[in-house]
């Protein structure tokens, strides 16, 4: 039987990581684009998912050349962008066998 694994990045490794400051990252935290597992702990601790959103807010913010509150809302609506488009996969394919 497989067991699931769970890894965790703490602050100082996410610094590293993404090339990252702290103020940042309470920023980016504040705006709610990724959560620590417990906020009040002495050094944050990240899952992968959470590593992988600051990686892509990171990147968008450079790129875009806005604010935390802004690539919020970038992200917030590449994810709804990105949910409707597998919806309209889906129901593109249940069209599909209903042609045949």
């Amino acid at each position: 039987m497989a067991s699931e694994v769970e890894v965790t990045v703490c602050t100082t490794e996410l610094y590293q990581l993404v090339a990252i400051s702290d103020q940042d990252l309470a920023e980016l935290v504040g705006h709610g684009i990724a959560e620590p597992h417990d906020q009040q702990a002495v050094e944050w601790q990240f899952d992968e998912a959470a590593v992988a959103q600051i990686t892509r807010a990171v990147r968008l913010r450079r790129e875009l050349q806005v604010d935390w509150a802004g690539i919020a809302l970038a992200l917030e609506l590449l994810d709804e962008l990105e949910e409707l488009r597998r919806e309209n996969g889906a129901l593109r394919r249940r069209l599909e066998r209903l042609e045949e």
